[in-house]
Order: structure tokens, then C-alpha cells, then sequence
């Protein structure tokens, strides 16, 4: 596989569709009720007889390297979607006081984009920094359970695990109309850094002069991390986007970790003019496509502040090399409050890969030390979670939410190590959704395994009831993570309520530490809401 490395951002939500009557509709992320309902239980839903056991077989019609994108190139450059999940362009949004207690429900979870973390770093360096006006940070609801960590379980190679968790919502209750909070972690194989195959990497650095000051010494602290992770067997290049003299450094085989001959030419570089684009990523793709191996994980990565523009012949490049499984992923540097992921966004997403901002050391050794093979490796793609509803369920969204973003567009990629998170909110209008001690929810996961190209299904089963009896803890926390995100956008609408809103995150996350006391996220959490609550 060929990769690129692109050091920017990108971001898209989640499409949802609606299958049983043929409709589809856009939910919040970013919901959070008022008070904590949740049960007391603490049993475990994944064990026992109750049709929780997950299979796993390959699609008859076999697998397939394409990404399902428009060959259009017009389609490359994705306007920005709401915070909110996106659904398709043709479909209409359900009655909301329509209610069905005969038909099952069937609804399809389609992420685009499981790669993207931009918005919280952003708002976490911007608050704790002092810049706490969070101005001009694009809150992406979804970006949030990209980038913090849930302990799902590890799959098999060539599989995912499904981890299925239900509880009553937060907030006040309609007896009538009971709602409830599902999440589904889908966890790809645990691959340790010394197990990792060869890497062919290409870094394609913006030396224009718009990176001096901050953003060279972010860029200057990725590629140093980056080498610190390096080891014999990879290989590095390093070109810049200047169109006259690019190549930096060609080829180069790592002799180990902190090779001298790449921190010097890291140290070396030097800023000057304006920088094209188009001229870096042509360079970057020659000589990522001159060291390709099938055997290794070929990238190119993408640094830069976001000053330039991706247009659609930029965006055409980068998705053909990815359909050759040279994906390219992006890296933002600079500072939190003046960022703008635009450029990278568009870019990594067509690259199929990870986007990142980084806005300090310690966030670049994360990125590129522990979390290395995570955010360079691949090991599936194209998933979507499929959700079997007894009748009169529906996923609670805004219809204001509609957004025509891509919603064919299946780019995502997961790397090993790594979890897609989808939490949504659930609406019943039968009265005892919860207490049928037969009703069940059936995940489906189809995903296609990166290793082998073919397309392959995971199921899950397990009754309502069982799910409700337990007491997640990922789940707390995921409520959590969805009031912070909330709370952030309502601190830069500045609304009347704005206390309100960072009172609800509060509330879910103190739920959250009650079980998980020790979370370093959650303690990151703490820190951003007392700097917002303090302002």
C-alpha cells in the first residue's frame, strides 16, 4: 500500500438512513438532557444466552479496492456539513407523529469521516491556552469520539468486534414516549508498534512564508516525532511545495530511530515565498509511487498551516493515488484560534486518511509516538453499521440538520488500534420499549478488510433488556464527550442559556468519572469546562 501523509485536517459526519420505509434523516450528536437517569445495573451485556455472540463471514460478491467515490472531480471539495450527522440528498424526513408498532425498524449508520480530530484539540489548546473566545473553531460533534479514547475491544485481523450499549437518556421522561441513549464502538485488531509492517512515507512540508513562527516549530516538532518513531527498514522522503527546488531529502532508508541525516534535514529547512500545492503534491506522489511496496504501508503526509487552497484537479490527484492504497493524511500546525482546516479538510478526506492539528510537542509525540500505527496504518474500511430496531423506534434528530454533503461518499479508513464510535439517541412511541423481555437490537458491521479487499460482514444480537440492566461506562462517557461538544458551540453562540448548557456537561460528566475516576479525557474535559465556566 502507498500512503501520503497530509498535514492538515478534514472533517464530514455521519449519514443515516432510514431503511423500512425507504427514508432517510439527520439526528443531533450534540443532544444532552438535564438530570442523570441512567440505571444502576452493572451487569455485563455481552455475556451470557442472550444472542450476543458476534459472526463474521465475507460478502458473496467478494471485495473490492474502490472506494465507492464520484469520479467527479467536482465532488472533491465537500462544503462544510452542520454539526450535526448528514443524510442523503433524496431522502425526507419521517412523521414524527407517525407511529408504527408493527414494522421493525431497519436503520443504516454510514461514517464519512472516522479520521478527522481537528475541532478538539483545537478548542482544548484554545481554552487552556488562555484564547478562550474559541472564535472561528468549527465544532464538529463527531470529531470528539474520533478523538478520544474508548476501551472497545480488539478484533481479530480481517474483523471487528461490535459493542453494543443501551441506557434510559438523561433528562426529564415522557412516559409516553420513552427515549434512550445507544452507542456502538466497532474495534478494529490491536497491532503493536514492533509488529508493524515497513513504512514508505513521503512528508510534503508548506514552506511558504505564512508558516513562520508557530506553525514551523509544529511542523518542525512532527517531523522530529516522527523520526523518533522511524526504524530500520522504513523509508522517508521529505519535499517541499516549492516548485523549483522541492526535493529535501529522496529515499532515504532509516537506519533508526532519530536518524541524524532526517533531523538535519528537518533542521535545514527554511521558509521562503509562496508555496504551490499541487507542485508539492506532485513531487511527494513521485517519489511515494518510486518506493512503493506492497508489503509496506505506503503515505504521504501533508504539513501545513492551511493558508492555501485544494482545488478540484488537487483533489482528483490525491484520490486517484488513493484508490492505489497511497493514501495521504493531513497534519494542521500553528496556532488553536486562527487555524482553518478548509484545505486540509478536502484533502485528507480525499486521501483516506487521518487529520490532525497539532498545536504543541506533546501533541505531536502522541500523534506520532504511541499513536503511530494508528494513524498511519489501515486496517479496514468503507464501514457501515446497519441496526435491526424492534417497531416504533426512531433515531432522534433535528430536521434542521439536512445537509447535502456526499452522502455516497465512503472514504473512511480505520487503522488498527482504533474504535468508530457512534452514539446517537434513541425515540420510542411505545410506552414499554424497554421492559419487552424479548425485544432485541441487531448490529450489522459491513466493512471492507484493507489486507484482502474483500467485503465482510460482523453481526451482533443481544436483547433490550440485557442492555439496560448494564451500567457502561463508554457510554457515560460518551454522553459526556457529546454535552463538552454541545457546550463548546454554545459558548461561541453566546446565548442566553450558555450556563445551562455547560451546567448539562457538567452534570454528564461528573456520571462519567463516578465510573471512570481516573480517565485522563475526562480530566481534560474538567480543565476546558472550568476555563469556559470561569469566562
Amino acid at each position: 500500500m502507498i500512503g501520503l501523509l497530509l498535514v492538515g485536517c478534514s472533517s464530514a459526519g455521519d449519514v443515516l438512513t432510514v431503511e423500512n420505509s425507504g427514508t432517510t434523516a439527520a439526528e443531533s450528536n450534540a443532544s444532552a438532557g438535564a438530570s442523570d437517569t441512567f440505571p444502576a445495573s452493572t451487569s455485563d451485556p455481552a455475556s451470557g444466552d442472550e444472542g450476543g455472540q458476534q459472526t463474521s463471514s465475507a460478502d458473496d460478491s467478494g471485495g473490492s479496492s474502490d472506494s465507492g467515490e464520484s469520479s467527479d472531480p467536482s465532488q472533491d471539495t465537500p462544503s462544510e456539513p452542520s454539526p450535526e450527522d448528514v443524510i442523503d440528498a433524496k431522502g425526507i424526513v419521517i412523521d414524527d407523529n407517525a407511529c408504527d408498532l408493527d414494522t421493525p425498524v431497519s436503520v443504516t449508520l454510514r461514517t464519512l469521516d472516522a479520521a478527522a480530530t481537528v475541532s478538539p484539540t483545537q478548542a482544548r489548546d484554545a481554552a487552556l491556552s488562555g484564547w478562550s473566545s474559541l472564535t472561528g473553531i468549527r465544532i464538529r460533534p463527531w470529531e470528539f469520539f474520533n478523538y478520544y479514547a474508548f476501551d472497545y475491544p480488539a478484533a481479530e485481523p480481517g474483523n471487528v468486534t461490535i459493542t453494543p450499549q443501551l441506557a434510559v437518556a438523561p433528562g426529564p421522561a415522557d412516559p409516553s414516549s420513552p427515549e434512550f441513549l445507544l452507542q456502538i464502538g466497532v474495534g478494529t485488531r490491536a497491532l503493536a508498534a514492533a509488529d508493524r509492517p515497513p513504512v514508505r512515507l513521503t512528508l510534503a512540508l508548506d514552506n511558504s512564508n505564512s508558516m513562520a513562527g508557530k506553525a514551523q516549530d509544529m511542523l518542525h516538532a512532527t517531523g522530529k516525532a516522527l523520526a523518533d518513531n522511524l526504524r530500520a527498514g522504513d523509508t522517508l522522503s521529505i519535499v517541499t511545495w516549492n516548485s523549483k527546488y522541492p526535493t529535501v531529502l529522496e529515499l532515504h532508508a532509516i537506519t533508526g530511530p532519530g536518524d541524524p541525516v532526517v533531523l538535519e534535514k528537518l533542521d535545514a529547512l527554511e521558509l521562503g515565498g509562496s508555496a504551490e500545492l499541487y507542485s508539492g503534491l506532485m513531487s511527494a506522489y513521485k517519489l511515494a509511487e518510486a518506493a512503493y511496496d506492497p508489503q509496506a504501508w505506503n503515505r504521504v503526509l501533508l504539513v501545513s498551516d492551511g493558508g492555501a487552497t485544494a482545488n478540484d484537479t488537487d483533489l482528483a490527484v490525491i484520490r486517484e493515488h488513493a484508490d492505489k492504497q497511497i493514501y495521504l493524511s493531513g497534519v494542521g500546525v500553528g496556532e488553536a484560534g486562527i487555524y482553518r482546516s478548509d484545505m486540509i479538510d478536502a484533502a485528507a478526506h480525499a486521501g483516506r486518511g487521518s487529520s490532525m492539528f497539532i498545536g504543541g510537542e506533546a501533541e505531536a509525540d502522541k500523534r506520532f509516538g504511541p499513536q503511530l500505527v494508528r494513524t498511519l496504518g489501515a486496517a479496514v474500511r468503507e464501514v457501515s453499521a446497519h441496526l435491526e430496531l424492534p417497531p416504533g423506534f426512531q433515531v432522534v434528530r433535528d430536521a434542521g440538520s439536512l445537509n447535502e454533503f456526499g452522502a455516497d461518499d465512503l472514504s473512511v479508513r480505520l487503522g488498527p488500534n482504533a474504535s468508530l464510535v457512534l452514539h446517537r439517541r434513541l425515540r420510542s412511541c411505545n410506552p414499554d420499549a424497554g421492559s419487552d423481555p424479548e425485544a432485541k437490537l441487531l448490529v450489522r458491521v459491513t466493512f471492507i478488510d484493507e489486507a484482502t479487499g474483500e467485503l465482510k460482514e460482523t453481526k451482533s444480537a443481544v436483547k433490550l433488556s440485557t442492555l439496560l440492566a448494564d451500567k457502561p461506562a463508554a457510554l457515560y462517557k460518551g454522553a459526556a464527550l457529546a454535552a463538552y461538544a454541545a457546550a463548546l458551540q454554545r459558548w461561541q453562540a453566546r446565548p442566553a442559556d450558555l450556563a445551562v448548557a455547560l451546567a448539562e456537561a457538567k452534570e454528564r460528566l461528573k456520571a462519567a468519572l463516578d465510573l471512570l475516576p481516573n480517565d485522563p479525557d475526562l480530566a481534560e474535559l474538567d480543565a476546558v469546562l472550568d476555563v469556559l465556566d470561569a469566562g
